[in-house]
Order: structure tokens, then C-alpha cells, then sequence
């Protein structure tokens, strides 16, 4: 029965678009620092009782999110919730992809499809602005399937905050239809930060999986294929004006590449340059191919971020020549 439930459903979420990108970092301190003063992005909120900090443009409550590594220690949220258990998080690289839904009611309702086709969730919790479920990929990459609970987020989340995280049953009330998400979000801008961004757009996923991983960022996570090349594949969620939120990239070794991060125009990145080398910061690398320029920086644990904008041309990776296809897509 399970097995037939399973094949008679074509998606389980359905996202808008990524929300944000979470990072396991050596040192809170360092890490903020450099996307804050280096990068542009505002510190909206921290956790000091976690070990987290929140930074982001404004467009939702933090476009990338980074918690210290646990060392093996457990580390609790609200209410004796066993957040972060000391057996995850003991490196640097990438905690979690968060997607965003459109309402409760279309996560609840994922949520009991899962569980009728036997498909196993992590955790289930209230971020107080937000209700998310948790799942691993077949990578063992994990990822958040959430919706926003409070339209203003940032009279709930400001500062240095106790602890935000508790469980939530996702089947003990009626949920809500309502989108709650901030349509017309205030841009944050660090004007003393080489770097402006305007909103984190996807992120780069590495993967010797291509096929199941296709099917779970489809079937499970709901995105559509938007195209094929190179052996890449390129998916989006259903907000228009972002053409992809995740891209696979074959590889021998599974892995997460990088997040990227959009600009206002190609005279705002040409200015960046320009403050970074002014600023002594590396640049890792840079691109500049017919349907895209965009620069790629190292935080201060070798993770790669790039900040790009988009041309018009049409992508075509086989004309990328000797750059990666993970930098070109």
C-alpha cells in the first residue's frame, strides 16, 4: 500500500524559492565579522545560548544563518528540546538548506503525506517566526521546509535573543492558509562593507547522485527541473524572478560547493572589486562569461560564497572553458 501511495504522488512541498543557507563555522565571532564588515550582510538577530548568529538583506528574517561547530557537546533549545545533538555539527561546511513555503497549510500538509507514504522526517520544531520541518537528502545533506508564522518578523527577532527554538506538532491545529512571508521586504544595506548584496538566490550542491538526488529536489522538495546541461541540473521553486535555487553538479565526492548571493548590477560589482582590494580582502576567484559576472570569496573556514549578477545572454556551459562547471552555472 505504502509503495503505491508513494508512486501516486508527484511532489510532497512545494517551495517558493530558497530562503536562506546555514553554516557549521569554527568561531561565531570570526565568521560574523567577516560577512558582516567583508560581505554586507546585517546581523539580524543571535542566539548566544546556541551559538548562532543570523545575518541577512532584510528580505526575510536572515538569508544565511551559521552556528558554531559542537565539539561533540549537545546543545538544547526552548522547553528541554534537544536541538543540536553533540553527534552532528563537528565540521565546517554546510548545516542546512532552508526552503520557503507558501503556509502552514501547505507544510502540514507535506507533512501528512510524508507520513502516510512511510517517508521519514528529522525533526519538527517552532522557530517562533517560523514552523519547519526537517529531512535529509540521499547525500546527507539536510534541509528545512518552513513558513513564515509572523509577517513581522523583526519585531519578534533583534539582537541578541534566549532561546527561539521548541518542538511543534504539526498535527495539533487547524493550520493557517495565509501567506505570512514580508512582500515588501526594506533592504538592508552595510554601507561600510565592500560588498551590497541584495538577496541570497541559490546555492550549489556537489554529487556523485545525480539521478536520486534529481528525484528528491523534485518528488520530495516539490522544485521543478528548469534545464539540463553539461551534466548540471538547475532547479527552481515557484516565485518568479529567481531562475534557479539549486544546482546539481556531478562530482566523485558528495558535497556543498557554494551560495550565491545576487548584486544590484555589474557597475555595483565592479565597485566591490574595487573596496575589496581597497579592504585587503582576497578575491578567490572571479567570472566573467557571456550569461553571467560574479566574483568568489573564502570565509575564514575555506567556504566558498559567490556574488554575481546575471546577463542576458543564454547559458551555455560548454563554452565555459577551463572554469569548473560548479563556478560557471
Amino acid at each position: 500500500m505504502a509503495a503505491v501511495q508513494l508512486e501516486s504522488r508527484t511532489r510532497y512541498f512545494q517551495p517558493r524559492r530558497l530562503g536562506h543557507v546555514n553554516l557549521w563555522v569554527k568561531s561565531i565571532p570570526v565568521s560574523e565579522d567577516f560577512y558582516h564588515t567583508r560581505c554586507g550582510l546585517t546581523v539580524e538577530f543571535t542566539e548566544p545560548d546556541l551559538v548562532a548568529s543570523f545575518l541577512g538583506t532584510g528580505a526575510t528574517p536572515h538569508d544565511l544563518g551559521m552556528i558554531q561547530v559542537t565539539n561533540g557537546v549537545d546543545r538544547y533549545g526552548r522547553n528541554g528540546l534537544l536541538q543540536l545533538p553533540g553527534t552532528i555539527g563537528r565540521d565546517v561546511g554546510l548545516n542546512h538548506l532552508a526552503w520557503e513555503l507558501e503556509n502552514e497549510a501547505a507544510l502540514v500538509e507535506a507533512y501528512r503525506n510524508l507520513k502516510a507514504d512511510g517517508i521519514a522526517t528529522d525533526i519538527t520544531v517552532d522557530h517562533q517566526v517560523a514552523h519547519s520541518v526537517y529531512i535529509f537528502d540521499p547525500d546527507g545533506n539536510y534541509n528545512e521546509y518552513y513558513c513564515d508564522t509572523v509577517k513581522n518578523w523583526q519585531s519578534v527577532l533583534k539582537g541578541p535573543m534566549d532561546l527561539i527554538t521548541s518542538h511543534w506538532d504539526p498535527l495539533a491545529e487547524t493550520p493557517f492558509t495565509e501567506g505570512r512571508y514580508d512582500e515588501a521586504p526594506e533592504w538592508h544595506v552595510v554601507d561600510s562593507a565592500p560588498l551590497h548584496p541584495r538577496r541570497v538566490t541559490h546555492a550549489v550542491l556537489q554529487t556523485p547522485k545525480l539521478d536520486a538526488l534529481r528525484d528528491f529536489y523534485t518528488r520530495i522538495s516539490g522544485l521543478r527541473v528548469v534545464t539540463e546541461e553539461e551534466g548540471a541540473c538547475f532547479l527552481g521553486g515557484s516565485l518568479s524572478g529567481y531562475p534557479y535555487n539549486l544546482v546539481l553538479v556531478p562530482a566523485d565526492k558528495p558535497g556543498y560547493h557554494h551560495v550565491s548571493f545576487e548584486l544590484k548590477d555589474e557597475a555595483e560589482l565592479e565597485k566591490s572589486l574595487r573596496r575589496l582590494h581597497t579592504a585587503g580582502v582576497k578575491v578567490e576567484g572571479e567570472t566573467d562569461l557571456p550569461w553571467k559576472r560574479s566574483l568568489f570569496l573564502r570565509d575564514p573556514d575555506g567556504l566558498l560564497s559567490e556574488w554575481y549578477v546575471r546577463r542576458a545572454a543564454p547559458r551555455t556551459l560548454a563554452a565555459r572553458g577551463a572554469l569548473s562547471l560548479a563556478r560557471a552555472v
